[in-house]
């Protein structure tokens, strides 16, 4: 009898569990996403960037190695953000995607406290930008991101709104070359095999060379050459 009771109490654990996971998005969903982080192809690389803020009167800054990269599993596509090996002054790491439904984009930042914050907005005009609402102030914070010189800069700006009235106030920017690059370097690179962007990574298949963007791109053509050399 007991053995009946616990077997039907972990049929109804699983039960719950597959109940509780989020559907599956549908392979026109899916094309639609990567279509939408594809725009924003040029964010992904490593970046030599400086922090600056103001506090008081003074400017504090600092500097710090972010990483941009795709992730691919399952079907779904994200992009993901590292800021210092995870030990950023203000983030660990964050990961953004694209939701077809409400066509916007969503990221979410994990704090060096290991706290979550989700912003939503848009794309426009090669401007990423996006807005969380703080529940217990209503202050508004912003943070916006493109890039610059054919890209080989990148800006990261954050902005905050106090009760969600008025201008948006400086908080603090992050901005800087790719690594590697200079603005005076513009030189054309190999394009991904995956995504199409600019590429800095070699890969082999079939005794040909292939060149990828991130470690992410890797893993996904390593997985499955054959995918996306097909005619080539």
């Amino acid at each position: 009898m007991v053995r009946r009771l616990a077997g039907i109490g972990l049929a109804v654990l699983a039960a719950v569990g597959l109940a509780a996971e989020p559907p599956k998005a549908s392979p026109q969903d899916a094309a639609k996403t990567k279509k939408a982080l594809g725009e924003l192809q040029e964010f992904v690389g490593v970046w030599n960037l400086e922090g600056t803020r103001k506090v008081g009167a003074k400017t504090e800054a600092w500097k710090e190695k972010v990483s941009w990269g795709w992730k691919f599993q399952d079907g779904d596509s994200r992009l993901t953000v590292d800021f210092a090996g995870g030990k950023g002054k203000h983030y660990a790491r964050g990961d953004l995607t694209y939701l077809p439904a409400g066509k916007k984009y969503v990221l979410t930042l994990t704090g060096a406290d290991k706290t979550e914050q989700v912003y939503e907005g848009g794309l426009k005009a090669g401007v990423l930008r996006l807005d969380r609402k703080d529940p217990a102030t209503g202050d508004v914070h912003r943070v916006t991101a493109n890039t610059a010189a054919d890209g080989v800069r990148l800006i990261l700006k954050w902005e905050t709104q106090a009760g969600g009235k008025g201008v948006f106030a400086p908080a603090f920017q992050m901005a800087g070359s790719r690594d590697g690059e200079s603005i005076a370097k513009t030189a054309k690179k190999p394009e991904c095999v995956v995504t199409g962007g600019a590429a800095t990574i070699a890969v082999s298949y079939g005794g040909q060379t292939y060149y990828v963007c991130c470690t992410g791109c890797r893993d996904a053509f390593t997985a499955a050459p054959e995918k996306f050399v097909k005619g080539k």
